[in-house]
């Protein structure tokens, strides 16, 4: 008899955890496990890629209302109107607090009582993200094994640790997407030091080989040099660091053209900040791109600016892909880069960045022997991690 799984994630638009769930899903074999597959909010573009043999349950019904895929019987409407302006006056409130709470935790308080739990029972039970889809799996779902992954600095965050202890004292394992990850969930309460695992995000390089082949980026102008930047456009990723190492680099009189891939809320303040700088024909702003190997694979230098990764996989994807990285030192940088080796790993300032920069464009040695050094490394590949993860669900 096989064993019923279920998968619990906010939604599958495009991003790390997101990534790797999918990667996962189509790795793991349907002729031993049956497969739920829930969301909280749909229609995200990696949705096309889930394998068919993985049955996606309804989202609960607060949410298609949030999202406007239902509107209900006016009874309910009215019901459902009542928690969406809890919620919105209870998210207005943190963000005056002077400790303000993750607004996870906000929203999860606020309408975790009109949540109905599956009436499904599962084997096994994995919350792919920290945040809602660990309070749901954690008290909705009832299971013989709940796992929880956790893909960022946890004890850095807004998060109540306290708050969140309510759910994670019901999850069997806590996985870590690396060694800094599990650290840091660690050293937050003692009762975890036992629960942690490190399971790293799911990569397939021939996934990203076969992809990066599928089309020509038309963007890239290959008389100049072309700098590429893969992440959402959200204050953590710092691309406003980014925009005044581009001034600076313009004002040195390098030609060059710095195209980043992503949304997010920040895009109209780094617009303006674009428009400030007279860089419109310099930093480029190309907006959510489902398949961004056909960019990565011609770039000349791949650049990540964020203030922290929980694993950093669009680094490990430019590495599988051979192109020279430069990145700043968030936590689980030095575990995806030796620096000066196979890539460049700078400080958070913008003088660290530029210099960092500068060191690939005025050192054509030093950019060979980077280049060089990446061409022998054995790619990164945790495809075996599959084995990992069977035993992982089973033990």
């Amino acid at each position: 008899m096989k064993s019923k799984l279920l998968f619990v994630i906010d939604s599958l638009c495009i991003g790390g955890a997101e990534k790797s769930l999918v990667s996962l899903l189509n790795m793991i074999d349907p002729s031993l496990y049956d497969i739920d597959l829930l969301l909280f909010k749909k229609g995200g573009e990696l949705e096309d890629l889930i394998p068919n043999y993985v049955n996606i349950l309804l989202v609960p019904e607060y949410f298609r209302f949030i999202n406007k895929e239902i509107s209900g019987a006016a009874i309910t409407n009215a019901y459902f109107y009542y928690y969406k302006f809890k919620t919105s006056f209870a998210l207005r409130l943190n963000n005056l607090k002077k400790n303000p709470l993750h607004s996870e935790q906000v929203v999860y308080k606020c309408i975790h009582k009109i949540f109905t739990p599956l009436f499904q029972e599962y084997d096994v039970a994995i919350a792919y993200s920290q945040g809602m889809p660990t309070y749901f799996v954690a008290n909705m779902v009832t299971s013989e094994k709940k796992l929880a992954w956790i893909n960022t600095d946890y004890s850095n965050t807004l998060y109540d640790k306290e708050i969140d202890y309510d759910s994670y004292k019901k999850i069997d394992k806590i996985i870590a997407v690396s060694q800094h990850t599990k650290e840091s969930v660690s050293k937050t309460r003692n009762e975890y030091h036992n629960k942690v695992e490190i399971f790293l995000d799911i990569i397939n390089p021939k996934v990203i080989y076969k992809m990066a082949e599928e089309q020509e980026s038309s963007e890239f102008d290959k008389s100049e040099i072309n700098l590429l930047t893969v992440g959402r456009l959200e204050a953590v990723k710092a691309h406003n660091k980014a925009i005044e190492v581009a001034k600076k680099l313009k004002d040195s009189g390098y030609e060059f053209k710095w195209y980043v891939i992503g949304e997010g809320s920040e895009k109209a303040k780094l617009q303006k900040l674009i428009h400030k700088y007279g860089l419109n024909d310099y930093f480029i702003l190309l907006g959510k791109k489902l398949n961004p190997y056909c960019y990565m694979k011609v770039c000349d230098i791949y650049v990540q600016t964020s203030l922290k990764e929980g694993f950093g996989l669009t680094i490990n994807e430019a590495k599988i892909l051979k192109r020279p990285i430069i990145c700043t030192n968030f936590s689980a940088a030095k575990e995806i880069i030796t620096n000066n080796v196979d890539g460049v790993i700078v400080e958070h300032d913008i003088d660290s960045i530029y210099y960092g920069i500068k060191k690939y464009l005025d050192d054509r040695a030093f950019k060979k022997k980077i280049e060089n050094e990446l061409d022998r490394t054995i790619t990164y590949s945790p495809v075996h991690q599959i084995s990992d993860f069977y035993k992982l669900i089973s033990n």
